[in-house]
């Protein structure tokens, strides 16, 4: 009489492919959040916040009067080279200002005259 018993299991991989989904959604997550971080950290507000913390590092409270308040002044010898700057790109911009109200003045002028052109009664 020959016994039967049941086959092996047949050898396969060494770990469920289950597994893997989260282990890829960990990567495609970190991933997303470095190209986050880094767009972050290249803009504007990213510079703003780092210019605000360079400042207030050298930041010094000085003694006002008798009365034993501080005041919280900025540290002399800022850029002035950057104030510079800052003051040109204001005017600049208060230029490109003054020339849309211009034109918006126009353009309501014209449409003004158009109105005035195509009522029935005028």
């Amino acid at each position: 009489m020959i016994l039967q018993t049941p086959l092996p299991p047949p050898p396969g991989i060494p770990f469920d492919p289950n597994q893997l989904i989260p282990l890829i959604g960990l990567i495609g997550g970190l991933v997303v959040a470095g190209v986050v971080l880094y767009a972050f950290f290249k803009s504007d507000l990213a510079a703003a916040i780092a210019e605000r913390i360079r400042t207030g590092i050298h930041r010094r409270q000085r003694w006002k009067g008798f009365g034993h308040e501080y005041s919280d002044t900025p540290a002399e010898g800022l850029e002035s080279g950057h104030v510079v700057e800052l003051e040109q790109r204001v005017v600049e911009m208060q230029g490109q200002i003054a020339e849309m109200a211009e034109r918006l003045d126009f353009a309501e002028r014209l449409l003004a005259q158009k109105r005035e052109r195509s009522l029935p009664g005028a």
